[in-house]
């Protein structure tokens, strides 16, 4: 079930021993979170060397550099169509149960009933936006947005910009608002942050060499630590604006709290216990 990275490796995997399986993807076609879900200027914050789908590690002239948002679609397109791996688009699973003799499990779609000895879940773990209840006492004539659903700077209506989160999407999108002219308030949270890149080289070189990548569940502080922010990073190779500290050297609004209220034209933020841009 779902037809992302992880269902589609499980496929690769299962296609090379012979195993009979399907992929149930609820998507009209590959690739659907890259092509619905980001922005028009997305790119990814790992570099092409780390794309290591299982039969189509990356081979391309620009191993330091970061796919675009239409390359990654197009990846995922090109790898379904490579192995010719069986994918129904277009389903989505309503149940699964298991069977009385307990020897499999039945598995509802909204076309087809099937019948499964194994059944594996790949649905990944962000798939509804997390929408703060006070959102819905912020006055009608503010325009709201979730990351989700932003695609460029001309989609907003005129004026400054809050932006709530300071892990991936936020800090991006923020990045990406301040440059295009608008005035930016950006309301951080407890995402970490790392360097690019340290020593000359790119962090996840580090992160590769160190095991970090490599750690399973069980590893892991707590179950809750696979839902803790990524450290915010930005898909250049260049210094970016995507770093707290480049943030504060450019004027641009910080808050430490998730509290504020905006206002039109205006926005009040909570007042900073510590500065998130200072060292230590």
């Amino acid at each position: 079930m779902g037809g992302g990275q992880a269902g589609l490796a499980v496929s690769y995997h299962l296609k090379q021993l012979g195993r009979e399986h399907v992929i149930f993807e609820q998507a009209e076609k590959a690739g659907n979170a890259w092509r619905n879900d980001r922005w028009d200027s997305f790119t990814l914050v790992t570099p092409n060397w780390t794309i290591k789908l299982p039969g189509a590690e990356y081979d391309g002239n620009d191993p330091d550099g970061f796919l675009k948002k239409a390359e990654v679609v197009a990846y995922f397109e090109q790898y379904v169509e490579k192995f010719n791996l069986p994918v129904q688009f277009n389903t989505s699973v309503l149940e699964v149960a298991p069977l009385e003799d307990g020897k499999g499990y039945q598995v509802k779609t909204d076309g087809k009933t099937f019948q499964a000895k194994n059944v594996v879940m790949a649905t990944g773990s962000f798939q509804k936006p997390k929408i703060p209840a006070f959102s819905a006492d912020i006055q009608a004539d503010i325009s709201q947005l979730h990351s989700g659903q932003y695609r460029n700077p001309s989609q907003l209506p005129e004026g400054a910009v809050l932006v709530v989160g300071s892990a991936q999407s936020g800090m991006q999108i923020a990045e990406e608002l301040y440059q295009s002219g608008r005035i930016v308030y950006l309301c951080t949270c407890s995402a970490p942050r790392v360097p690019r890149r340290y020593r000359g080289r790119d962090i996840f070189s580090w992160l590769l060499d160190t095991g970090f990548l490599e750690q399973t569940m069980d590893k892991l502080p707590s179950p809750k630590a696979r839902l803790g922010g990524n450290p915010h990073l930005s898909g250049k190779k260049r210094r970016s604006l995507a770093e707290l500290s480049s943030v504060c050297a450019r004027r641009r609004k910080t808050s430490r709290s998730y509290g504020g209220r905006a206002k039109r034209k205006s926005y009040v933020l909570a007042r900073l216990e510590r500065n998130p841009c200072q060292s230590g």
